[in-house]
């Protein structure tokens, strides 16, 4: 799995944020400051002004992975 570290987010990349549920797609970069703006998968309101270090990449990971990992962050609460 791409931490924030390994790349910059890009329009149309498939993420996690923490501390956010869900799958989001980046539907706007802005690199100064390191924000993003996401647009969740199964709807709802976009969010606005996100720290790119807050960021999972998951167009790395096959579906299993992915669903493992968003099992985990819920149930940490």
């Amino acid at each position: 799995m791409a931490k924030h570290t390994d790349r910059f987010p890009q329009k149309g990349d498939r993420v996690g944020a923490i501390g956010r549920e869900g799958v989001f797609l980046v539907v706007k970069v802005h690199e100064n400051p390191n924000l993003v703006d996401l647009r969740p998968l199964k709807g709802g309101p976009s969010q606005k002004a996100i720290p790119w270090r807050t960021l999972t990449f998951l167009d790395e990971e096959d579906a299993n992975q992915s669903a493992a990992r968003i099992v985990r962050e819920t149930t940490k609460r």
